[in-house]
């Protein structure tokens, strides 16, 4: 009996020891572990260096870190929840946040964030439903009053949206934010849109040509946006006069049309025109869109389906990056012999909203969206250009827009001939 006890200490001695060892060797790694003997505020300053700076992935590596450490860091698990939503992720964004408010009820910087999350993805009403949480903890805070009146407008409430911006508005005169969007709302109640624009192209070899337009908008609500365009151009002495609709209905959430047709006098420009094109909206801030023009020019037919007849074949891939939008246009156009490729990026910077700002366009080839241009069937395959355009517009009142432009192109009118071509656009914009 004694040895058996003798030999069952020893087992529990034994036992002990070798626990103690194990927790002095998890204590050692814990502490020479990286990052233990950096301060969680300088960790929580190199995660944002990383999320600020496309390095999302790693923000949240060193956010777990520092959550590891405390888990009641919640500027940690916010940023954490923030990155999640810049990259789309916007169940793994809800998950970190409402752990946060679920833990630190009416977390500011949580609420705030989840706020943004639903906005983002398009869930207004729960957008609102976070911002009366906010609210609540934190009575007439203008950032949940401004983000609550934003999603109160894309909900379809603007009325409760004025109010609300208009009680940011008479406390704060200073608060630009809630008075651009004021008048974004009143603005958008303005469903009728008047357009001027004027082009002139010089050329190096002939007498310049002289384009113009007229169009008239209406927001509709089975239609989307309806414009109704008279085109005017004269070149070579010859006066062309042509008629478009546009119209921009939507199908789906997320998913939208561009319908355009055309009729002319065949002079400078197509016999009759049609254009369809549906705009997908993806994850990640990127949209993309597949479609066709169709060019006739038999002034005998509406519809020709021989070879007085252009079909081309297009798309975009574009992208919102901040206040930056991306875009790649490419057409193809099938010939006898072979096929003819175009394309052009447009790199576009907003200032403050969506009716103010400067584009940069570069492209090779012709594009049968520029209207200024008839497309001969016989020789399309073969005109080449390679062109840069410089475009801006902004807002110069309460109801005017001011646009301008100019460009240059290297075109190629025939087999080993070439020549240059400067553009000069103006244009001015009505709302009412």
């Amino acid at each position: 009996m004694q040895t058996a006890r003798d030999f069952l200490l020893k087992v529990v001695v034994v036992f002990l020891l070798v626990l103690l060892v194990l927790s002095k060797v998890t204590v050692l790694a814990q502490v020479t572990s990286p990052g233990d003997n950096v301060s969680l505020d300088s960790l929580l300053v190199k995660a944002r260096q990383y999320a600020y700076n496309d390095g999302k992935a790693a923000a949240r590596k060193i956010c777990r870190q520092i959550l590891m450490r405390d888990s009641t860091y919640w500027d940690a698990a916010v940023l954490m929840g923030r990155t999640y939503a810049w990259d789309s992720k916007y169940d793994s964004a809800r998950i970190v946040l409402n752990k946060v408010i679920g833990r630190r009820a009416g977390y500011y910087d949580a609420v705030d964030a989840l706020i943004d999350v639903e906005f983002f993805s398009d869930n207004y009403l729960k957008a609102i439903d976070y911002a009366d949480i906010g609210l609540s903890f934190h009575p007439n805070d203008d950032t949940f009053l401004y983000k609550k009146a934003k999603a109160l407008n894309k909900s379809g409430n603007s009325k409760k949206a004025v109010e609300l911006l208009n009680k940011i508005y008479d406390r704060d005169p200073s608060n630009k934010t809630a008075a651009d969007l004021l008048l974004s709302i009143q603005r958008g109640k303005m469903i009728n849109k008047l357009t001027l624009n004027y082009w002139i192209y010089t050329y190096s070899d002939i007498n310049p040509w002289n384009f113009a337009s007229a169009s008239i908008g209406r927001k509709t609500s089975m239609f989307g946006s309806v414009v109704l365009r008279y085109n005017y151009a004269r070149r070579f002495g010859n006066n062309g006069h042509q008629l478009e609709i546009d119209a921009y209905p939507t199908i789906a959430k997320g998913i939208y049309m561009y319908f355009n047709a055309g009729i002319s006098d065949k002079v400078n420009f197509p016999f009759s025109r049609l254009s369809v094109e549906p705009y997908f909206k993806l994850p990640a801030s990127f949209e993309m869109s597949v479609g066709m023009r169709y060019l006739n020019f038999d002034s005998k037919r509406f519809v020709a389906l021989d070879s007085n007849k252009v079909v081309i074949f297009t798309g975009t891939i574009g992208k919102y990056l901040g206040n930056y939008w991306f875009s790649v246009r490419p057409y193809f156009t099938p010939g006898k012999d072979a096929w003819s490729e175009s394309v052009s990026l447009t790199v576009r910077r907003y200032f403050g909203d969506a009716d103010s700002y400067l584009s940069f366009i570069i492209g090779t080839g012709m594009s049968p969206d520029e209207q200024q241009y008839a497309y001969n069937p016989t020789t399309l395959y073969y005109l080449k250009s390679n062109k840069i355009n410089l475009e801006y517009q902004q807002k110069i009142a309460y109801r005017f827009f001011l646009s301008c432009g100019t460009g240059f192109a290297r075109e190629q009118i025939r087999e080993g001939t070439t020549r240059d071509r400067y553009s000069f656009d103006i244009g001015v914009s009505y709302l009412f």
